[in-house]
């Protein structure tokens, strides 16, 4: 029977998903065995450089030796390398040396190997010596005139002991390198799965809903902090949605609760009108009122669009210049029943990359508005003008304006300034106006009309009851 564990226990990562499948253990393990192809790599490298040049050297000498003899075969016959024999084994003081002269019928002749190896060519023989010992020796065989075979040996003892001290060696270096790879690959694993671990646990609290959890950043400017900025942005920006979202909801229920109690009391005045008339006359209302709330939502439904860039498709070149100019022409008449003079400052021959009919929505929008917050009889006036690399587009009214501390709320949704709630809209106006600049990458400005250095010679003219309100909106770029 398995224990389960205790409430609030939290196993280690290693033990929840399985120690051979955790990140840790695969760098401890390829560390490991990095260390151990490093490790053979140096100990082959040390066997070329010991025990192979021995070996090398040594074969060179029985090679060297073998020459010797023949050019003695050659000049005094078998009885000249019988003698170079006897002389070399009389000169060879530590005894390394091996020959051996054997007749074509196979007889030893002269030499200090007992009898003739099966084989010509290089080969290795162990042979025994006179204590008993048997050594290894390296040997080169070769046939001479007349049927006779000389063979010429060096004892490879020295190399096989130098050869069996570097394996000792290369086996402790092994095993200190396994022991150093797999503390240092233990450590870098366990620092990994700690913050792995801090991770896991900061996400899992915000999976909880937990969404002003953030993940831990250790300062180091590595790939795990890069890591952790990016998504802790990108928390940061879905809070900002979820609290936007539940401002919008809240806005919406708010919002629409007097259309819809509205839309009740004309569908009962249809069901207790006493004519046919009065009827007629409370379903129509009815009827506004449900196009109202449809147009309530469409408007939220294109914010929504605009916010989430999926326009960004129709992007093309846009004549800014015409854009402007035909805003200016559909909403003069409209300045015109208010008393109003609508003038425009258009500069030609600027265009820019984005929806056209998002921006011609958007500067409708803000020239709707002027008009209708502006004064009685009094002045609108419509810019456009390079600024740099870019453009600036320019609405001036001499309306009211909008206090300083109200111009960033006046982009929410629904938020409406008291002044302006006794005219027709739902406020949705300059949120679909920040939306689209947002989308465009242009900025929104609002200050009064009477400051700042403002486009050509001043502020709007003639009196107006407030300080009136002027709207830049910037574009970074424009194209040729």
């Amino acid at each position: 029977m398995t224990a389960e564990p205790r409430p609030g226990f939290v196993r280690p990562g290693f033990l929840r998903h399985g120690l051979f499948r955790t990140t840790a253990f695969r760098l401890t393990a390829l560390h490991l065995a990095l260390t151990l192809a490093g490790t053979a790599l140096l100990a082959a490298i040390a066997w070329w450089a010991t025990v192979g040049f021995a070996t090398r050297q040594a074969s060179e000498e029985i090679d060297r030796g073998m020459r010797v003899l023949g050019q003695s075969a050659a000049l005094s016959g078998l009885r000249g390398v019988a003698l170079s024999i006897e002389a070399r084994l009389a000169a060879d003081r530590a005894g390394v040396e091996y020959y051996l002269l054997a007749a074509p019928d196979g007889q030893r002749l002269v030499g200090n190997l007992a009898s003739a190896p099966p084989e010509l060519g290089w080969q290795r023989l162990d042979v025994s010596r006179a204590g008993g010992d048997v050594v290894p020796v390296l040997a080169l065989g070769a046939r001479l005139a007349g049927g006779a075979t000389v063979f010429v040996g060096r004892d490879l003892s020295s190399v096989q002991a130098l050869e069996q001290r570097l394996l000792a060696a290369a086996g402790w270096v092994g095993l200190g390198a396994v022991v150093i790879g797999l503390a240092g690959g233990l450590l870098i694993g366990r620092g990994i799965a700690r913050r792995t671990a801090a991770m896991d646990a900061a996400l899992a609290a915000v999976g909880a809903g937990d969404l002003g959890r953030r993940l831990p950043i250790a300062g180091r400017d590595d790939e795990f902090d890069r890591l952790s900025f990016r998504i802790n942005a990108m928390l940061d920006r879905l809070g900002a949605v979820m609290a936007a979202l539940r401002s919008v909801t809240d806005d919406i229920a708010h919002d629409l609760r007097t259309p819809l109690t509205r839309l009740r009391q004309r569908l009962d005045e249809v069901s207790r009108a006493a004519t046919a008339a009065a009827a007629k006359e409370a379903a129509a209302a009815a009827e506004a009122e449900c196009d109202a709330i449809l147009d309530l939502f469409a408007a939220l439904l294109r914010i929504a669009q605009v916010e989430a860039g999926a326009q960004r498709s129709a992007f093309a070149r846009v004549d800014l210049s015409a854009v402007v100019e035909s805003v200016a022409e559909v909403y003069a008449p409209a300045a015109e029943e208010r008393g109003q003079v609508l003038s425009a400052g258009i500069a030609a021959g600027l265009a820019a990359v984005g929806d056209r009919a998002l921006i011609t929505q958007m500067l409708a929008n803000l020239v709707e508005n002027a008009i209708r917050h502006g004064r009685d009889g009094g002045h609108v006036r419509l810019l456009l003008s390079p600024l740099g690399e870019g453009a600036e587009v320019i609405i001036e009214d001499d309306g009211p304006g909008i206090p300083a501390e109200e111009r960033e709320r006046v982009f929410r949704r629904f938020h409406r300034l008291d002044a302006a709630r006794a005219t027709p809209g739902s406020g949705l106006g300059l949120a679909l106006v920040r939306a689209v600049a947002a989308l465009h990458g242009m900025t929104v400005t609002l200050e009064d009309a009477g400051t700042g250095p403002g486009p050509g010679p001043g502020p709007v003219p003639g009196p107006g009851p407030g300080p009136g309100l002027r709207v830049r909106v910037e574009l970074p770029r424009v194209v040729d």
